[in-house]
């Protein structure tokens, strides 16, 4: 008999003549051995954690049928010559875990540990650690920018080789040339708007290549600015490790909502695809979801790609759903996400990222 326990839970140990499989939860579940009577759709709705790690996505495991929640003290126990497939939502990271590696599996879902050096390293959501300079009448940076919104950048990786590309309009600015460089690709394109689906016409972008973006603003024929966006198409090998995840969450036929909050936009996050992930989940609000997780994950992603303002109106929307439907732990997390929202908008009205980065090459 083998007994999975959330360390909050006593642990009720019943010997029947059968073998059984005991699945601790909030209290104690014990079912008898995966019978005609219990259907895994069954014993996944059965079986709830106080708190949830992360998710099974395939069959390999023991006792553990594909889409169980993870809970507190599980531990992964593969049949022989399986590989078993788990995702972990706190800590971003995919597991393949075998009969060579399931001793040591049970803490690879924990919270990240982070270095000292994590504390000082430059991200969108710590503008305070990235080189800057003051605004100036003199500062060539004081001059608006066309900022770029999509791809939704951080880090700079994306999966789909046809970017649609858009960006925010800069006063007095009549038109706009769009230029991509990289890896056989060289091509401008003059628009009178702000975005720009990727040409038809052009070549798409290869698996495992860096591009540069160069937005240009125009008053007339004299350029008044320019703003560079930097990006890389995540390579083939990771490119069919997504799709193969993505597929396995379609079939597990989970709820839509949770599928896009939680499973995945861990598997996006796990590889830096904040673009992705900002996708998936503004096609829930597109889909009219009113679960505030949705709105405030979707802000959390766009304070990670660097748009603020977006990700305001996104954390309001939170807030007001969490009210509403009295859920007091997504709006906590709303709370704190606005205050760090606060932080950076408060410090990029003082400081702009320096000119050095946006030299043209």
């Amino acid at each position: 008999m083998l007994i999975f326990q959330n360390s909050t839970n006593a642990i009720v140990k019943k010997i029947f003549t059968v073998k059984i499989v005991a699945l601790a939860s909030i209290s104690t579940l014990v079912v008898s051995s995966y019978s005609s009577a219990w259907g895994q759709s069954q014993l996944i709705a059965l079986r709830q954690c106080k708190n949830i790690d992360g998710k099974v996505m395939s069959s390999g495991d023991r006792y553990l049928p594909a889409g169980s929640p993870l809970c507190l003290g599980d531990q992964i126990h593969p049949e022989n010559g399986a590989t078993v497939t788990i995702i972990c939502y706190l800590n971003r990271k995919i597991l393949y875990i075998n009969q060579n590696n399931f001793s040591d599996a049970a803490n690879k879902c924990a919270p990240p540990q982070f270095t000292e050096a994590d504390k000082y390293r430059c991200t969108n959501l710590k503008p305070q650690n990235c080189p800057t300079t003051l605004k100036g009448p003199d500062n060539d940076n004081s001059v608006p920018r066309p900022r770029l919104i999509s791809p939704y950048i951080s880090g700079g990786r994306i999966l789909t080789t046809r970017p649609s590309i858009s960006w925010r309009a800069v006063p007095g600015a009549t038109s706009y040339t769009v230029e991509m460089e990289g890896n056989n690709v060289n091509w401008q394109i003059q628009v009178n708007n702000t975005e720009l689906p990727y040409p038809k016409e052009q070549s798409q972008l290869k698996f495992g290549s860096t591009y540069r973006i160069t937005v240009l603003a125009y008053q007339r024929n004299s350029l008044i600015s320019y703003a560079p966006l930097v990006i890389s198409v995540l390579p083939e090998k990771e490119q069919l490790e997504i799709g193969s995840l993505v597929k396995q969450i379609n079939e597990l036929k989970i709820p839509p909502d949770e599928a896009a909050v939680k499973d995945l936009d861990t598997i996006y996050m796990s590889k830096n695809l904040v673009n992705e992930s900002i996708e998936t989940l503004k096609a829930r609000v597109v889909a009219g979801s009113k679960n505030p997780e949705i709105y405030r994950v979707l802000a959390d992603r766009y304070l990670e790609a660097g748009l603020p303002d977006e990700a305001l109106s996104e954390y309001t929307i939170a807030k007001k759903l969490a009210k509403s439907s009295k859920n007091l732990k997504e709006l906590s997390k709303v709370q704190f996400g606005l205050k760090l929202w606060e932080f950076i908008t408060n410090y990029q009205r003082a400081r702009t990222v320096p000119s050095s980065n946006d030299e043209r090459i």
